[in-house]
């Protein structure tokens, strides 16, 4: 039998937005990319050095604090994603978007 889950575990395992990866995910993501961007040194210098730089952030910060910001950055993504669509000042496809929330202002 399973364990029960109290209300708060319950809604935490239905979040959309909760980190699934493990650290050791995480890491092996970054050095594929690093990998990636090692076959132009060159050009790329400045990725490598902030992918590098994110890698050991990545080894410091304890699982539980990377799934918080997890979440956060992807809240954060959500709401400049609408920012963004709202200063698009071209006819696209977000201009309905755009009115819609212009009438609500």
């Amino acid at each position: 039998m399973s364990k029960k889950l109290s209300k708060e575990e319950f809604w935490d395992q239905m979040d959309p937005d909760k980190l699934n990866l493990s650290k050791k995910d995480l890491l092996e993501f970054c050095d594929k990319v690093l990998e990636e961007w090692s076959e132009n040194k060159v050009s790329n210098f400045k990725y490598i050095v902030a992918i590098k730089l994110m890698i050991a952030q990545i080894k410091l910060t304890p699982e539980p604090i990377l799934k918080a910001i997890w979440k956060k950055i992807t809240l954060w993504f959500y709401d400049l994603t609408y920012a963004n669509a709202l200063a698009n000042t071209q006819e696209t496809m977000f201009k309905e978007l755009r009115d819609i929330a212009r009438k609500k202002n």
